[in-house]
């Protein structure tokens, strides 16, 4: 009996071991060639982009429906320093454009590959060609070089990848374009070259093209250039929008603690530096202010910190583009950071419709926001936004374009509140500017007994004031004699 039962486990383990090293080993079958790949590196920004357009044939005998994209350990994030926050992939055939759903699949951990499998719209017969579209962005894939510099020197950040772009299937043609936002006069020292391989036209490096390339080709590479900007992270965001339909008004809060991911000072900050370089139009990594766009309509707009009221902040009311400007108290080099608070104000009719009407008094609105409002180039690594509806509202549904994001549902007593509002608060990790297009939607019920529910509670508490006033001024309290 001990015998068996041993045997079983030794059958167990080795069942075991064999299924972890088909995964870790796990290729795609080869079922597809890629016709002709534009792979796009986007470093423009201070975070990583990519995009890439192809042409998959099927050159199996059998229908396929599935296809595998396979992304290096390296951009998918093993780090808590780096993460993929953007996959986008669509499909083109005769039809109109499609998304895709993306799924993760297995890793392969000999090759440090993450598979992703695709469905596509519909089988693809043998022989038969489709377009595939895919773009991503990654955080923490740029380095800054060196990581401490003196005040006045400009930095340099390097990128690290590949020639090709990484396929599990044959490539017959292909080429990589990379855009920077500047490249330096330094030769080789910028970025890596072979005889008359790369191109430069501008800022654009093109490699390639390369033909007949096997699965998983890989040549490594890296660009450095100069990027006199600086890298804004936001650490966390709290944003607060408050619903009143008795003011009629939209009032929007935002909490802000950032950080400037740019090279560090190797030595201490100078005042009088600083100054000099402002006076010549230097460039620099650090964080001299922000420009914010709002929607239109905005009004009532305040800038504040810590200490108070922030004057170094100025508000162009433009009716169809209004522009905030504001500067921190002082310039936020690489590794320093900041806290302050921005708010404003809108008319509540911009952003909510009414969809339908009870004989009961009940009215169903749907209420229109944009997701984030902050400043471009940033990443945000939590964002918390938060819609507070007024007394008395009842959600009932809650839809964004953006799907990554938690939801839970809260009660917050505020000023001269009885039963309290309800607060949907939405979070959000590793946000980047493209997130900032997604709007946000809560479908909710209000009665107009609700509103009037606070007015009448404020007018008996003033009345009941009143009268206990009367009531104690006839009140005798002397002493008698």
């Amino acid at each position: 009996m001990a015998s068996m039962i041993y045997r079983t486990l030794q059958l167990y383990l080795l069942l075991l071991l064999v299924a972890r090293l088909a995964v870790a080993s796990f290729v795609p079958s080869p079922a597809f060639q890629i016709q002709n790949l534009l792979r796009t590196v986007d470093l423009t920004k201070s975070y990583l982009r990519e995009s890439a357009s192809f042409i998959i044939e099927n050159i199996s005998e059998e229908s396929q429906d599935e296809y595998y994209l396979a992304l290096p350990f390296d951009i998918v994030g093993n780090s808590t320093d780096k993460h993929l926050v953007i996959m986008d992939v669509k499909e083109k055939r005769v039809d109109p454009v499609v998304n895709l759903v993306v799924e993760a699949g297995p890793a392969n951990e000999d090759l440090g590959i993450q598979f992703y499998k695709l469905q596509l719209s519909k089988p693809l017969a043998p022989g038969e060609v489709s377009t595939i579209q895919i773009a991503t962005a990654s955080i923490g894939a740029l380095e800054p070089q060196p990581k401490l510099i003196k005040q006045p020197e400009a930095q340099n950040l390097l990128w690290t990848g590949s020639k090709q772009a990484l396929i599990p299937y044959k490539v017959a043609r292909q080429r990589t374009k990379i855009k920077t936002p500047r490249l330096p006069d330094r030769g080789a020292n910028a970025y890596s070259k072979a005889k008359d391989d790369p191109q430069v036209d501008g800022t654009t490096l093109t490699y390639g093209p390369y033909f007949d390339a096997e699965a998983f080709a890989a040549e490594a590479i890296q660009v450095r250039y100069e990027y006199h900007f600086p890298i804004v992270e936001v650490t966390k965001l709290e944003r607060e929008l408050w619903v009143s339909h008795y003011g009629g008004n939209l009032a929007t809060e935002e909490r802000y603690w950032i950080t400037n991911s740019a090279a560090k000072l190797s030595e201490t900050f100078s005042r009088l530096r600083w100054q000099a370089s402002g006076m010549a139009g230097e460039r620099s990594t650090a964080i001299k202010g922000f420009s914010l766009h709002l929607r239109p309509g905005a009004r009532d707009v305040y800038f504040t910190d810590e200490i108070g009221n922030v004057s170094t902040s100025n508000f162009r009311a433009d009716i169809r583009d209004p522009v905030l400007d504001f500067r921190p108290r002082f310039p936020i080099f690489g590794g320093w950071n900041y806290s302050f608070t921005l708010g404003w104000n809108h008319d509540l009719g911009r952003s909510l419709k009414v969809v339908s009407t009870e004989e009961s008094g009940s009215n169903t609105y749907i209420l229109r926001v944009p997701f984030l409002e902050g400043p471009e180039n940033t990443v945000y690594d939590v964002a918390e936004v938060s819609i507070i509806l007024p007394e008395g509202a009842n959600v009932v549904d809650v839809f964004s374009t953006y799907k990554d994001y938690s939801k839970e549902e809260l009660l917050l007593k505020s000023h001269l509140d009885t039963v309290g509002r309800t607060v949907i608060k939405l979070t959000a990790e590793n946000v980047v500017d493209e997130h900032r297009r997604n709007d946000l939607y809560i479908t909710y019920t209000y009665s107009s007994a609700s509103s009037l529910h606070k007015p009448i509670i404020v007018s008996a508490a003033i009345a009941a004031v009143f009268f206990a006033w009367i009531i104690l001024g006839r009140i005798d309290v002397s002493i008698a004699k």
